[in-house]
């Protein structure tokens, strides 16, 4: 909330009547219609009315927790084009019920209407990669698109604010700084790398901080009740695993854990260690109870509405179910465990916070019980955490795993394959039968390039996306594998290059055969157009010259410029081609492609960089190129290059 926010609510409690819309205008000095879309703003923040509202006027619900609000520090108004998009992007898609009115946004940003247009004009050029359009008409402002890239820009908008910290494990020692996570830390590695198991840095970082928060819990007397609960059976090799883990972790922090936590420990680690968790997933049932699960799929379901933010999958509803469990166990029996990262994620990542108060104050009407804020923090690390393993795996090629689960060959396998490749591929499920992978197909978006590693034949299975492997002797099969999965990526990657072609490249950003022939002329030329073009400001080429002082950026034939900075306000590339090629320092380049790259398209951007160094990595295609006249003939020339290679 903003300033104006805090004084209408501070206006609405000291009065304690029926306010009229003109009287509270009057009193914040705005127009009636900016009163009531501020009432529509806060009460879409709490879960039930904070403001009630009658032909009458306005009047605080009793029955609201106001209080906090009144405290919060006011909201900094934005000042950059990326912060005030931000914040337009959030009242467009979060609140699609409310009008924008541009005098409305003009007023809370403390902007011109000419400056508020520009804004807008440049959010269609800084997010035309996700096909967003944004709409001015009748001095409104409306959001044009699809659900699905309206989910990818929101997600990147809350990825951009929380910084990806949730589960950094220098954020998690500032939050316990008297605890010793560096020693658990320790723990955690050296006895995964005993036993020969694989947890990337997510999962190891994701794993210290749920265990941080459940052994600070246990010393400070906060235990679950134990239970009379037997865990699904383990092989040898997970219950040494395990066995080690918390005998160390008893002897270094002189705890005990209980049956109930150490079955708790038990799914964490099935939770982080990449495993297929169909069996947790029963497990987790049988611990916390059928109704916790319910509970946990409902706000799943509610924050997909609400936030449109997928959070179904088994990684967050099994961790997030035990924390639930545990939550309400500690709000019933009022022990509350502080959490020093509050005010930190409350301000630094308020959509996600959101998404936890929502949670909290229906957990407080439902139960009719009290949850802090320090809690509400901790339901916000959750929520952030997958949001930033949704964000990480992005990277990496999705697969699926078919192989039957005859005596744990599957769980083996899969945790071999994680520990050869798990930085390239994220194995997002295990089954065991080609039936289940359909019931899989049907419930998962699968991208254009999933790979499916199987032990069995696939016989309706596309055979573009099978990799055939024997369970035994993996390493010996690790060539293949890996070649298979590389020719996958440069596949990904063309992809991309032909899917954004016309986004990036434009006729009017092409030059073939111009007079300049020295570097800094024709680095001059390109930038200036990308000027006129309003794709980037004044200072771009200046950046360009610094980075190009840095360090050469031709290779070969070629030169990639571009800035030191990601904050084009459009990602373009600006060609130009010479059959007698430019002067380049030592260098002669016959193709330059200047890049002006927008944050919003970094992760895209980085996929068609590298393609397009492995495009041009090549004599014949650079030879193929010095002989493009037109646009066009470029733009054939790349389509069919990448056609070959695929």
């Amino acid at each position: 909330m903003n300033e104006k926010h805090q004084k209408l609510l501070q206006y609405l409690s000291s009065e304690n009547r029926i306010v009229t819309s003109n009287e509270l205008a009057n009193a914040l000095g705005v127009s009636t219609r900016t009163v009531k879309n501020y009432v529509a703003l806060i009460n879409s923040t709490a879960n039930n009315k904070i403001i009630i509202s009658s032909r009458s006027g306005y009047q605080i619900n009793n029955n609201s927790h106001i209080s906090s609000l009144l405290e919060d520090e006011p909201d900094q108004i934005p000042q950059t084009n990326e912060e005030r998009s931000f914040y337009i992007i959030k009242r467009l898609i979060l609140n699609p019920s409310i009008e924008l009115h541009l005098f409305d946004l003009c007023e809370y940003l403390c902007i011109s209407y000419s400056t508020m247009k520009s804004v807008i004009l440049k959010m269609n050029n800084m997010y035309k990669a996700y096909n967003i359009q944004f709409i001015s008409e009748n001095d409104r402002v409306k959001i044009i698109g699809s659900e699905k890239d309206k989910r990818k820009l929101i997600s990147y908008v809350i990825n951009e604010e929380s910084g990806d910290n949730f589960t950094d494990i220098t954020q998690v020692k500032q939050a316990f700084p008297s605890f010793d996570t560096d020693t658990l830390y320790g723990i955690i590695i050296e006895t995964f790398k005993k036993h020969n198991y694989y947890l990337n840095d997510f999962a190891s970082s994701n794993l210290l901080f749920h265990l941080v928060i459940m052994i600070n819990r246990k010393k400070q007397g906060n235990s679950l009740e134990s239970t009379e609960y037997t865990m699904s059976a383990l092989n040898e090799n997970e219950q040494e695993l395990l066995t080690d883990l918390y005998t160390s972790i008893e002897n270094i922090f002189n705890i005990i854990f209980n049956s109930y936590e150490q079955t708790e420990l038990y799914i964490l680690f099935r939770a982080n260690a990449n495993y297929s968790l169909t069996n947790s997933k029963q497990d987790v049932i049988e611990l916390v109870g059928p109704e916790i699960i319910e509970l946990t799929n409902h706000y799943t379901e509610r924050i997909n509405a609400l936030y449109m933010i997928d959070l179904s999958s088994d990684d967050f509803i099994l961790p997030f179910a035990l924390h639930l469990k545990g939550l309400l166990f500690r709000a019933k029996n009022q022990k509350c465990t502080s959490n020093p990262m509050a005010a930190q994620i409350k301000n630094n990542s308020p959509i996600i916070f959101d998404m936890a108060i929502y949670i909290s104050l229906d957990l407080m009407d439902s139960n009719n019980l009290f949850i802090s804020e320090d809690e509400t923090a901790f339901l916000a690390m959750h929520i952030g955490a997958e949001i930033e393993r949704q964000h990480k795996n992005k990277s990496k090629i999705p697969a699926v795993l078919l192989c039957p689960d005859y005596h744990s060959i599957s769980t083996n396998l899969l945790n071999t394959l994680m520990l050869d490749f798990g930085n390239q591929i994220n194995i997002v499920r295990s089954v065991h039968s080609e039936k289940e992978l359909h019931v899989f197909e049907a419930e998962y978006n699968l991208s254009d390039y999933v790979l499916i590693f199987t032990t069995i034949p696939a016989v309706s299975a596309n055979k573009n996306m099978i990799v055939s492997i024997s369970p035994f002797n993996i390493h010996n099969q690790y060539e293949m594998i890996q070649e298979t999965i590389s020719e996958n990526q440069k596949c990904y990657k063309n992809y991309k290059l032909k899917e954004y072609f016309n986004i990036y490249f434009e006729k009017e950003l092409f030059v073939a055969n111009p007079k300049m022939k020295s570097k800094n002329q024709i680095l001059t030329f390109l930038c200036d157009k990308l000027v006129v073009k309003d794709y980037v400001d004044s200072n771009f080429e200046k950046q360009v010259y610094r980075r190009e002082e840095a360090a050469t950026t031709a290779f070969q034939n070629i030169a990639i410029p571009h800035s030191i900075q990601m904050d084009a306000i459009k990602t373009s590339v600006s060609v130009a081609i010479s059959k007698q090629g430019f002067h380049w320092g030592k260098n002669t380049v016959h193709l330059v492609l200047l890049l002006a790259i927008n944050k919003a398209d970094k992760q895209t951007f980085r996929v068609l960089y590298e393609s397009l160094i492995s495009l041009f990595n090549n004599h014949t295609t650079i030879q193929e190129v010095r002989g493009c006249k037109t646009f066009e003939e470029f733009e054939t020339l790349i389509y069919s290059r990448i056609d070959n290679f695929a």
